[in-house]
């Protein structure tokens, strides 16, 4: 019967996180917010870094409040929020109501709701951790393949109020119900998987890991955000096909969530960070090169932006699990989770600057080559040798 219960836990947690991900789908929005509100490239992705930020900053709060018997009113008051997010959005009349509602409503919503399922998760799969973290991600990451498409015929046939409106029924319809089936009970089966002492000495510099999280997503959501106007408005590419476009983004960004998290079970953090930078780079450098002469090539770049981002939302959370084990897990990550607010406001800042003073792409590709340069450095200063210490660790653990 438990059994039951935790495969429904888990088949609900995709269809929440499918919601949930619409957050992604803000570059359909951005160019009609652009009209509707008059306002400029740097303005129109304050509500996007607003809602990521509230979405970081809400994580951290409620990760050191989670327990299994809180489950599933996190579930229940976050959906709330969403939801109360979108219909206030619908109803906005001014650009700073509208930052308000979609930032910071929406946005602390869904880090409640977030990080309920990745806890669960711990607590019911300790040694398959990273792979089922990365499927119940994956319906985060493929959000856009359904609700990209679903936010472009919406607001063509409806209009982007209307639109917002749709989107706060859809949650109070479909996820609400899905909170009274979150409850977890503290089995005496739970176990604390001790972590790694070399491991532990390994990964010892915690804020080496931060600053490598902070400049991922700093790079994965300015991409993201401006995926849509850059294909559209900067090279001219036909909107069906860059909306298209757009679920193969999200199929990327989906994939790379089970496949990094297997990896992190499998390869550890060096080999897995390392793959993700090097594919980054290659991203750059396509797009840098190709500057919008071959959609194909864009597809492939902007492809590899939102795959990356992917990677590192499987393989954070399996980072610090291994690092501080169960038992600290909820609290360390909510911590760690706060690089994901201070990348959306870098990146927005950093994105919006340079398309509203240059309206040339390229430096946007620079910018991001600086980025994996820097991160690279920082990787290979973390410690990835034991020492003598966590060698007599390691031994007195065995014993």
């Amino acid at each position: 019967m438990n059994q039951q219960r935790h495969t429904l836990m888990i088949l609900s947690s995709v269809l929440m996180m499918l919601l949930m991900g619409t957050v992604y789908t803000y570059s359909v929005f951005r160019y009609h917010i652009e009209v509707e509100y008059q306002i400029n490239t740097f303005l129109s992705g304050f509500p996007y870094m607003t809602s990521l930020f509230f979405y970081a900053l809400s994580m951290m709060i409620s990760g050191r409040l989670l327990k299994p018997s809180r489950l599933r009113g996190f579930v229940f008051y976050g959906t709330l929020l969403i939801a109360l997010g979108w219909i206030v959005s619908s109803l906005s009349t001014s650009f700073i109501l509208l930052v308000i509602a979609y930032g910071f409503l929406i946005g602390t919503g869904v880090g409640m709701v977030y990080g309920v399922p990745i806890y669960m998760v711990q607590k019911l799969y300790p040694k398959k951790s990273g792979l089922m973290t990365g499927i119940i991600l994956l319906g985060f990451g493929m959000s856009p393949l359904l609700t990209a498409p679903l936010a472009s015929f919406l607001i063509q046939n409806t209009g982007l109020q209307t639109t917002f409106l749709i989107f706060g029924v859809l949650f109070l319809v479909i996820q609400l119900p899905l909170s009274y089936l979150f409850i977890l009970k503290e089995y005496t089966d739970f176990r604390s998987v001790a972590p790694d002492p070399i491991l532990h000495e390994k990964l010892k510099p915690f804020k080496r890991i931060y600053a490598l999280f902070v400049i991922a997503t700093t790079i994965g959501l300015m991409m993201i955000g401006l995926s849509y106007q850059i294909g559209v408005v900067h090279y001219g590419f036909d909107s069906r096909e860059v909306t298209l476009s757009l679920s193969f983004f999200a199929l990327m960004n989906g994939l790379a969530r089970p496949l990094f998290g297997k990896m992190m079970d499998q390869k550890g953090f060096r080999f897995s960070v390392l793959l993700s930078l090097s594919l980054i780079s290659i991203a750059s450098l396509i797009g840098l090169f190709n500057q919008g002469q071959n959609i194909v090539l864009y597809v492939i770049s902007f492809g590899l932006f939102w795959f990356n981002l992917g990677a590192w939302l499987a393989i954070v959370p399996a980072t610090i699990k291994e690092f501080y084990g169960i038992k600290q897990y909820s609290r360390k990550y909510g911590v760690m989770f706060t690089a994901y607010g201070i990348g959306s406001i870098i990146g927005t800042i950093i994105s919006g600057t340079i398309m509203d003073l240059f309206g040339w792409t390229g430096y946007l590709y620079l910018i991001v080559l600086i980025f994996t340069a820097i991160s690279m450095f920082i990787l290979f200063n973390i410690n990835s040798k034991p020492t003598k210490t966590s060698k007599n660790n390691q031994q007195k653990h065995q014993n």
